[in-house]
C-alpha cells in the first residue's frame, strides 16, 4: 500500500463533500548497489512533498458575499461561482457571444466582473480535469450571480520545483517537459492507479506510484531531484564495481552496468573493478553531474603452478567427507595408494587457479557406471563445467555428457558423444584434457590396449561464456557412482601454446 492509499475519502456531509490528504514524506539519500538486475531500475534519491485534493461541492443554499464594489451606478458586478470550489478559468461575453472580459476563478471557485447593467451576459468556465460549462445571466443590475456546475472528466497532476527539461513520464509515457519555472501540470490524467517517473540527463530517476485517483483530484507534487552521475560501466560479465571503495553494481550478461552515483559537484573519486582470475583495474576519474560511459579492460591473472599427485594423502586437495584413499597391493608387494571418489560433494586442489591448461588422471570404473571431472570452478563451487563418463552399467552406457553447472544448477549443453572406448570393469583409462579460451577437448586411452579416442571438441557459446575463463579442477559423482583415480596432473598453459597431451 502506497501513500496515498493509506488514508481514505472521508464520507460526504449534507452541506459538503471535502477532504485533503496531506503528505510530507523525506527520503533520505541512498546509492545502488548491487546487481542489480536490474540494471535499469530506477534509484530515488528525492526529497518530495505532495498533496491531493478532492474538490468541495457547494451547498445549495450557499451564500455568496459580494467582494467587489462598483464606482459608477451604470456598473453592476456579475459573480461567477463554479461548483465545486475549484480554481477555473472564466470568460464573459456579450449577447452576440463576443468575448468582452475574463478571469481566473480564485481557488474558492468565485469571479467577480465590473460591467454595464441592463444587459445580459453569457458565461464558460473551464478547469483542468473537468468539462466546461455554460450559462446565461439575467439582464444585470446592481448584481446578480451565475452558478456554473463543472462535471469532474480527470484527475490533474501539478508538479513543481523540477530541473528545467526534465521529462515526466506516466506509466512509462512521455507526457510532458518541464520549462524553466520547473512546473509541469497534467490536466488529463486518467482515473485509476498511475505510475510516475521523472528522467533528467544530470540527476537521478524519480519513480512513484500515485495510487488509485479518482476524477477531479488535484494532486499537488513538489519533488527535488539529486544531482548524480550516471555511469555506464563495460566490462566483463560478473565483474565488481567498486566506488571509493564501496560496491555499488556488478556488470551484467551484457557486459555492462549503470550507476547512479549521487554528486553534488564534479569531484575526483577513485572506480575499481575486480573478476575472479582477472587482475584489479582502478583509476582515479573526475565525475561531474550527468552521463558517462567507462570502457574497462580486463587483464588475466597469472595461473597457478601446476600439480602433480599420487595420492599418498589428500593434503592436496579441499576433499568431500565422502572422499577416501585405498591401498592396493602390486606384485612387487609394494602398496599403491589410490583416491576413490563417491557422492556428490565436489573436491579441488587446494589454492588452485587456471585459465588454460593441459591435464591427465587414470581412472577405474569398478562399479561400471562410470566417472565425473569439473573444469573452471569458480571460488564459490557454483559455478563451473561438468564432464560425465557414463560407464558399462550406466543407464546411458559409452557415452559421454558435458554440463554446465551455474549457481548450483544443471544444464546439459550438448548432445551426449558415443565412447568408443572398450570400457569394462577391470581395466584403466588414461584421460587427457586440454583446455584453451571457451575451447575444452577429451580424449581417453585404455591402458590394456594401448587405443585412444577421442571425446570430442566442446566450445562454450552461451552468454555467461565469459564468467567461465579461469577456475580450478575437481572430482565429484554425478550419477551415484564410485570410481577410483591415481597419477593426476594438471599444468597451466599461457593463451596461444599448441595444445601439449591431445596433439
Amino acid at each position: 500500500m502506497n501513500a496515498l492509499q493509506m488514508y481514505p475519502a472521508l464520507s460526504p456531509s449534507a452541506s459538503k463533500r471535502a477532504q485533503v490528504v496531506s503528505l510530507r514524506r523525506w527520503l533520505l539519500a541512498s546509492l545502488l548497489s548491487g546487481c542489480w538486475a536490474l540494471a535499469g531500475a530506477a534509484v530515488t534519491f528525492a526529497q518530495r512533498e505532495y498533496t491531493v485534493e478532492k474538490p468541495r461541492e457547494r451547498a445549495a443554499n450557499e451564500k455568496v458575499v459580494i467582494r467587489t464594489v462598483t464606482k459608477q451606478p451604470t456598473e453592476g458586478v456579475l459573480v461567477v461561482v463554479l461548483d465545486p470550489k475549484i480554481s477555473g478559468k472564466v470568460v464573459v461575453a456579450d449577447a452576440a457571444g463576443r468575448s468582452i472580459a475574463e478571469k481566473e476563478a480564485d481557488e474558492t471557485g468565485q469571479a467577480e466582473f465590473t460591467l454595464p447593467r441592463n444587459r445580459a451576459y453569457r458565461i464558460k468556465a473551464d478547469s483542468p480535469g473537468y468539462t466546461g460549462a455554460e450559462g446565461k445571466s439575467k439582464v444585470l443590475q446592481a448584481s446578480d450571480t451565475v452558478r456554473l456546475e463543472l462535471k469532474p472528466r480527470s484527475a490533474v497532476l501539478k508538479l513543481r520545483n523540477l530541473p528545467p527539461d526534465a521529462q515526466v513520464l506516466i506509466d512509462e509515457q512521455p507526457r510532458a517537459t518541464a520549462d524553466k519555472s520547473g512546473a509541469v501540470t497534467i490536466a488529463d490524467l486518467a482515473a485509476g492507479t498511475h505510475t510516475l517517473t521523472i528522467r533528467h540527463p544530470e540527476y537521478n530517476d524519480f519513480r512513484e506510484d500515485l495510487g488509485k485517483l479518482e476524477a477531479g483530484d488535484a494532486v499537488s507534487y513538489a519533488v527535488k531531484l539529486t544531482k548524480v552521475a550516471r555511469l555506464t560501466l563495460r566490462s566483463l560479465p560478473g565483474a565488481t564495481v567498486l566506488i571509493d571503495g564501496e560496491q555499488r553494481g556488478q556488470v551484467q550478461a551484457d557486459g555492462t552496468v549503470t550507476i547512479n552515483y549521487q554528486l553534488a559537484a564534479a569531484s575526483e573519486h577513485t572506480i575499481a573493478v575486480e573478476l575472479l582470475g582477472y587482475e584489479p583495474w582502478s583509476r582515479r576519474e573526475q565525475l561531474t553531474p550527468g552521463a558517462r560511459t567507462i570502457n574497462v579492460s580486463l587483464e588475466p591473472v597469472v595461473t597457478s603452478a601446476g600439480v602433480s599427485d599420487l595420492f599418498d594423502d589428500l593434503s592436496q586437495w579441499m576433499a568431500p567427507p565422502d572422499w577416501r584413499l585405498r591401498d592396493d597391493r602390486l606384485p612387487n608387494g609394494k602398496i599403491n595408494r589410490k583416491l576413490v571418489v563417491s557422492g556428490e560433494g565436489l573436491g579441488t586442489p587446494k589454492g588452485t587457479l587456471y585459465r588454460d591448461f593441459d591435464a591427465n588422471f587414470t581412472i577405474w570404473l569398478p562399479d561400471g557406471k562410470g566417472a565425473t571431472w569439473a573444469l573452471r570452478v569458480d571460488k564459490t563451487g557454483r559455478n563451473y563445467y561438468l564432464f560425465h563418463l557414463a560407464g558399462p552399467k550406466s543407464e546411458t552406457p559409452r557415452k559421454f555428457y558435458t554440463y554446465l553447472v551455474r549457481d548450483g544448477q544443471l544444464t546439459q549443453v550438448s548432445t551426449p558423444i558415443p565412447v568408443l572406448a572398450d570400457l569394462n570393469q577391470k581395466d584403466s583409462y588414461t584421460i587427457d584434457v586440454s583446455v584453451r579460451g571457451h575451447k575444452i577437448e577429451h580424449a581417453i586411452t585404455s591402458n590394456a590396449t594401448g587405443e585412444r579416442n577421442d571425446l570430442g571438441v566442446f566450445t562454450d557459446t552461451t552468454e555467461t561464456k565469459n564468467s567461465y575463463l579461469y577456475g580450478t579442477f575437481g572430482f565429484r559423482s554425478l550419477k551415484g557412482e564410485s570410481f577410483v583415480v591415481d597419477d593426476f596432473n594438471i599444468q597451466p598453459r599461457k593463451e596461444g601454446d599448441k595444445v601439449g597431451s591431445l596433439n
